[in-house]
Formats: C-alpha cells, structure tokens, sequence
C-alpha cells in the first residue's frame, strides 16, 4: 500500500472499510464500494439519515498500527438504491504516517446513477521491496479521484473514472533513492478509465449471495515529464458469495492485473495492493502482470460476533507466461468479526495471517476484505 493505496483509507474507509489502492491505497477506504443499508423504519432521503462519529484503531502490514478518527453521513435516496456516504477523516500511524482527506459516495434513481469522489493529503512512510529486500521511503502527495457509474440495468453499469495525482518520494533513511525508484520520485500525473461492474449481491456490507464482477481499463500520462511518458493498466476483480447453511458463508475471489513496464512502481500489479490479499505487504510483491485467487468462510457466532477462516494464492511477474518463474505466495489465517451497528451491517474486524515464508501479520479495519 502506498500512496495511491493509503488515501482512501481516511474518508470513507473509517465508515465501512479500509481498502488497498499508491497515494490512494495506503490511508483511506474505497469511497465508491456500494453499502447497503437495512433501515429500520424504511425512511429515505437525506434527512432520514445517520451520523456516525468514531475512532477507529487499525493495523497494517505497510504503514504500521494507528488510529483513523472520522465522521460521516449515511442515507439512502430511494428504496432501490445503496446507501449514500459523506464523510471526512484522518488517521496517523506508529511509524509517522499520517493522512486526511474528505470523501463521498452517492447513489439515487434506484442506482440508475453512482457518484463518488475522494479528495486527500498523506505524508506516508514505508518499505518497497527492491530485490527482495526492504527500503525506507517517504512519500507525500495530494490525490483528487471521482468516477461515475450508470446503470444500464439493475445490475449491470458502465462509467469512467478520473485521478489526478502529485506525489514527491524520498529516501526513508538519508540515502539515495534506488534506482528502480529514481523515475518516479517527482511526479504529477492524471488517469483516466473505463469502468464496468456487473453486481448482483443482496447487500454490499455483508453479501450472502450473488456475485460482483469489477473492470477498470486506465490510461496515464505523466504531467511534468519532459519527455512524453504514458502508460495503461487493467485490473479485473470477480467476487462471489454461497450461504452453505443458515448462518454460514463461503466468499471467493480472483483477481488479475496487467500494468505497462513503464508505469510508476505504485501503479503496478501488487500482491495485496491490487487484489486485498492478506499475508503479505502490499510493497514487496509488484510486477507488470499478477494472478491471485482467495477463499474465506464466514461463520456467524451470534448476533454482534462472527468468525472468519481465509487462504489465498497469488503470483506477480513480466508477463503471464512467467508467472511462477518468481514462486506462488500463500498465506492464510483467521479473523474475528464485531458487528458496530444494528441500522447498517458494518464489521469491526481483526484477521492473523502466517504466509509461506513463516511471516505472521495482523489486520485491523473496519469492513470485509472483499
């Protein structure tokens, strides 16, 4: 996760979920994941709405443990339509990162229309894999990210997506950068994608059925390069979600990612970074292409508590051919979950992985991983 992964973890990621996307995937949520509200007295409209205002601790492999302070607006426009979020928040972590940032997402006209933006500043400290070894970086930027989505059919919208980014990146120990990372130390860019997504889930925060499939086709160009530098990426996620029994839930997820050999480090395929993989920092395995696949199973305890047990594989590499030339990652673990709330179906959640390479990490967010 860095600074295009961290952003969204401050504005709506303190509501319902901190998410992996560079200066956008280390801090904040994504602000454009549906939530799905089971209102208790069926009023909708913005006034029929919910404030939420909390601290919320979390642990990241990346940027360390810390706090994500925040306050948002839920409602929802009409009956057929996910639930709308306005919201504002900041986090700062044990190892000096901090971030802030302001987010929305909005949905009406039984979710004909979705709109969200994301506006946010971090100051992020990490380690980037170079070799197989970790390198201390700082990495301060502003991020500005807003798409829209129409719906042809209830199930089925198509939309753009556009990010402008300016991010500076520093040695985090003094010394010079490496040299894989030289070209990507001062850099202002915009993006601009293509998006479909074809959902099906009964509801978004804690989906027992259905499936969600997520495309995104991005061109980028460097801003202030003196010589043209334009690169592309597509990322496809697909999601799908079984109750086996009453109170049990099998969740499944493939992922697979292509980035331009030229693209900034932060906007390569990552293991983590791209897919919400667990075991494994979001900076230690990139590539220009990467494959994944995971599985979770979801137990309800009882009506706050719920149990989780997940595994997963992925590979990253030059090209698909070559995948495994750098090895299988796998990693597994179990998790607990808290509901917070009786009006919307949010989790507290606490996930322990152990990987192949004998690591244990700890996750704390708010939200399901996927």
């Amino acid at each position: 996760m860095n600074l295009i992964k961290a952003i969204p973890l401050i504005a709506s990621g303190f509501v319902f979920g901190f998410a992996n996307q560079g200066l956008a995937q280390t801090a904040m949520a994504k602000p454009a994941q549906k939530i799905e509200a089971a209102t208790l007295d069926h009023e909708f409209g913005f006034s029929a709405g919910s404030v939420v205002v909390a601290p919320i601790p979390f642990n990241n492999p990346l940027i360390g443990a810390g706090l994500a302070i925040g306050a948002g607006y839920l409602f929802q426009a009409d009956e057929d339509s996910n639930t709308s979020v306005l919201g504002l928040g900041a986090l700062h972590s044990d190892n000096g990162t901090t971030a802030y940032g302001l987010s929305g997402s909005l949905a009406w006209d039984h979710n004909t229309w979705q709109l969200s933006a994301t506006i946010a500043e971090a100051d992020l400290n990490y380690d980037l894999y170079v070799l197989g070894l970790p390198v201390p970086l700082n990495q301060k930027g502003i991020l500005f990210s807003g798409e829209l989505l129409y719906g042809v059919t209830p199930d089925l919208s198509f939309g753009g997506k556009l990010r402008y980014l300016d991010t500076t990146i520093s040695s985090g120990n003094s010394s010079a950068l490496p040299i894989s990372v030289s070209p990507d130390a001062d850099l202002e860019t915009v993006n601009l994608s293509f998006l479909a997504r074809w959902d099906t889930r009964e509801n978004t925060l804690y989906p027992v059925q259905g499936h969600i499939l997520d495309f995104e086709l991005m061109a980028g160009e460097v801003l202030n390069s003196a010589s043209t530098r334009q690169y592309g990426k597509a990322v496809l996620n697909f999601s799908a979600y079984r109750q086996v029994h009453e109170k049990t839930v099998v969740a499944a997820r493939a992922t697979t990612c292509a980035a331009s050999t030229d693209s900034p480090f932060f906007d390569l395929c990552s293991l983590g970074g791209t897919d919400a993989f667990r075991g494994f920092s979001s900076m230690q395995y990139l590539g220009p292409r990467s494959l994944s696949a995971q599985i979770e199973v979801r137990q309800n305890l009882s009506e706050r508590f719920r149990a989780v047990a997940f595994a997963g594989a992925g590979m990253t590499g030059h090209e698909f051919t070559s995948l495994n030339a750098g090895g299988v990652h796998v990693a597994g673990g179990l998790g607990m979950r808290f509901k917070l709330s009786k009006k919307f179906d949010a989790d507290f959640s606490i996930d322990f992985s152990h990987n192949d390479e004998g690591e244990n990490l700890t996750y704390i967010y708010v939200g399901q991983r996927f």
